[in-house]
């Protein structure tokens, strides 16, 4: 089965113009977005926030030019959900190359999926190779335009 980003995204879980000095700031700001729009508890903001910060704690998950893929599994939801970061002027992430990062695909998952969890994985990291998909990334000014990028590259 080929995992498409798109069918875990929604233009509605895209922050774009996002200011953060770090990675548990901009961490944060995204599980807000998620709680916003009804996909997340409020009470599981610090349960969700602390899993994704020991994982940030084993390795950094920014993996590379100014981009980062965060991820934590365990809560409660029927399908995995990305959520995607803009940061225009980077955020301090200890990347694996020291640079700062622009692009956060944060995946929240469930125990239940670890194969697709990792197969999502996989499709974000092959699709953020592209150079002019990144760079049209960073240029989108709406979390809609994020979406129509990656559903045009997934349909390419």
């Amino acid at each position: 089965m080929n995992i498409k980003i798109t069918d875990f995204i929604s233009g509605d879980l895209a922050l774009t113009g996002m200011t953060a000095p770090d990675k548990e700031e901009a961490l944060a700001l995204m599980v807000d977005l998620l709680i916003e729009k009804g996909k997340l508890l409020k009470d599981r903001k610090k349960i969700l926030l602390e899993k994704l910060m020991e994982r940030e704690a084993l390795s950094s998950t920014g993996i590379g030019g100014g981009v980062a893929i965060p991820h934590a599994s365990g809560e409660n939801i029927e399908n995995m959900l990305v959520v995607i970061g803009q940061v225009p002027d980077g955020t301090e992430f200890d990347s694996i190359d020291g640079e700062p990062v622009q692009l956060i695909f944060m995946i929240i998952g469930s125990e239940r999926s670890a194969r697709a969890h990792l197969q999502l994985l996989a499709a974000i990291v092959r699709a953020l190779k592209n150079k002019e998909l990144v760079e049209n990334l960073l240029l989108a000014d709406s979390g809609n335009k994020v979406y129509n990028l990656l559903e045009e590259f997934c349909n390419s």
